[in-house]
């Protein structure tokens, strides 16, 4: 038997009510069971997640079950894709679930286009159920781009969650050659960092329009709760700062791909100093200044910003007190757009 072709990555923590129904989605489809792996990473789940699985087995021989300690997302990720023989790696969150015998074109698509990196069109639905967006791909369907267009040409003002990894297909030879993985310690926006990575360094972007992945809306998820505005989140958000620098001097990048370097490390300063700013604790801005002075950054790079960044990073580098009034500002505008979107 060959390698399979894809190996999917389902890290899991307290999902116990839903994983059953992201499993038997992925297994519904219109490929071998041969051709894909399921990678399910128990991250010390309190619930019965492990025996859900456990009995899925039992059903599917194409399910890899990989229990581990409490380590966090990131780390259950990283394991899974550690020992998946895929060619490719598509990472899906439990809760979520993907459409029907959707992945032979998928198989065909990514094979046919020797693509590095694969977005798949994904819709969310809010707690009732309710759909409430969806992508439109359809000016970049099925054509290639290199990574940093790529990685703006899949946001813009109206585009929702477009720091997520999953529902995008990566070739593992690319993470395994520049040794990318999900960070550890950083519990906000983790996703942000690795895709980061991996467009600061893909050669072949392309994406698929149709409606693929499910992604559903729950009380109590990572996204919902109030960790941005923890203390934890913020050294996490440095801590991103510096891994991206190490990874781009690690790196022999071209003068493009230093532009998402760049634009990756105003991303992090603004998420860092963002939570004071808006709960109007001068104190604890100040405070946050100090630790990015402490870590070499007191001055954001405006080479290559793009969307708003370069405007913001300009004002932030003229002067932080007035930074501070302007951002509020700024996110006031911002916030109203998207009310009327």
């Amino acid at each position: 038997m060959g390698l399979p072709i894809f190996s999917i990555i389902i890290p899991m923590y307290k999902v116990a009510d839903y994983v059953t129904r992201c499993i038997e989605s992925l297994e519904q489809q219109d490929i071998p069971q041969s051709e894909y792996e399921i990678i399910c990473i128990n991250d010390g789940s309190p619930d019965n997640c492990k025996e859900i699985v456990e009995n899925l087995q039992q059903k599917y021989s194409n399910i890899i079950l990989l229990n581990q300690e409490n380590q966090g997302v990131s780390m259950a990720r990283n394991n899974g894709i550690a020992i998946a023989s895929g060619k490719y790696i598509l990472p899906i969150d439990p809760d979520d679930y993907v459409m029907p015998n959707s992945f032979g074109n998928i198989v065909a698509l990514v094979e046919k286009l020797d693509c590095e990196v694969l977005y798949l069109g994904f819709e969310i639905f809010d707690i009732d159920q309710k759909s409430i967006w969806k992508t439109n791909y359809s000016q970049q369907n099925h054509q290639l781009f290199d990574g940093v267009e790529g990685y703006f040409q899949a946001r813009g003002f109206d585009v929702k969650d477009p720091d997520r990894s999953w529902a995008i297909v990566y070739k593992k030879e690319l993470l395994t050659t520049y040794k990318i993985t999900y960070p550890k310690n950083v519990p906000y926006l983790e996703d942000g960092l690795f895709l980061s990575k991996v467009f600061a360094v893909a050669q072949k972007v392309s994406f698929e329009n149709t409606i693929f992945y499910q992604r559903t809306t729950r009380i109590g998820s990572a996204t919902n709760s109030r960790l941005f505005y923890s203390e934890k989140a913020i050294d996490g958000f440095i801590l991103a700062i510096n891994d991206i620098k190490i990874f781009a001097k690690q790196n022999e990048l071209t003068s493009k791909q230093d532009e998402l370097i760049n634009h990756t490390v105003a991303k992090f300063i603004l998420l860092a100093i963002s939570p004071s700013i808006m709960s109007f604790n001068y104190k604890e801005y100040f405070f946050t200044l100090s630790k990015l002075k402490k870590n070499d950054v007191n001055k954001i790079e405006t080479f290559g910003l793009r969307m708003d960044y370069k405007m913001l990073a300009k004002i932030y580098n003229f002067n932080k007190v007035f930074f501070a009034i302007y951002f509020r500002f700024y996110q006031k505008i911002k916030t109203y757009k998207e009310k009327r979107c």
